[in-house]
């Protein structure tokens, strides 16, 4: 984690993936710069950036499968 990263999970969900775009395009410009310092501060951020989105992904799609849970065993096929 990056120590100058802020809380995450107040950000909303489009604010998230503008500021992953945002990162990924300055992760790409420092890498054709050589600036390899600074990429790896954006790297870093990115991964930060990226776990979050990943987390909310995970809690949506446990959210569907827990709303699908009713019809696990209606169908017996042997």
């Amino acid at each position: 984690m990056h120590p100058l990263v802020q809380d995450l999970t107040q950000l909303k969900d489009e604010d998230l993936h503008k500021k992953i775009h945002e990162l990924t395009t300055r992760l790409t410009q420092a890498y054709r710069m050589g600036n390899y310092a600074l990429a790896g501060q954006c790297h870093m951020l990115l991964e930060d950036y990226n776990a979050e989105s990943m987390r909310r992904n995970q809690k949506v799609l446990d959210e569907m499968l827990a709303k699908n849970d009713k019809f696990n065993g209606i169908i017996d096929i042997k």
